[in-house]
């Protein structure tokens, strides 16, 4: 199965999930504001990576797990994806995760000033921060979609 968690940029919270979901970051602490910053996607893409699908690795049962940055097209990356399966013929399963529930103004903001405005130091500082706190919601919806894949 394929997984993909996608949200707004495809930088912060699709990019903790799969940090989550693939183990990167153990679900069971807190990661420091440097451990965030040196995942990979990280606060890292920008406009011109908007609607890619980055790879992002496997979890222990060989699922791979991929993040988007879907801007505010909710529900496009379902149509897409489900038009694509149907007209490719593609068998294999691909469960859509939509990150952007766990995040907080906190994110949205360092999340702006940092990839819209340009302004890492102070962006970074305050989405970091704002991960921080999310970080339980993002490892419990990562832990639903993890029990729900490895019971299919």
């Amino acid at each position: 199965m394929k997984i993909v968690y996608h949200c707004y940029g495809g930088t912060h919270s699709s990019v903790l999930a799969a940090a989550v979901h693939t183990r990167r970051l153990v679900p069971d602490r807190v990661p420091s504001p440097d451990e965030l910053l040196a995942l990979p996607l990280y606060d890292k893409q920008d406009g011109k990576d908007y609607g890619r699908i980055a790879a992002y690795g496997r979890d222990e049962a060989g699922n791979e797990i991929f993040v988007l940055g879907r801007r505010s097209y909710v529900q496009a990356p379902e149509m897409v994806f489900c038009g694509l399966r149907s007209a490719f013929k593609v068998a294999e399963p691909v469960k859509l995760v939509d990150t952007a529930t766990t995040l907080n103004w906190q994110m949205k903001v360092g999340g702006y000033l940092s990839r819209g405005l340009g302004l890492k130091a102070i962006g970074r500082l305050i989405v970091t921060w704002g991960s921080h706190l999310a970080y339980p919601r993002v490892v419990s919806l990562v832990e639903t979609i993890r029990k729900e894949v490895m019971s299919n």
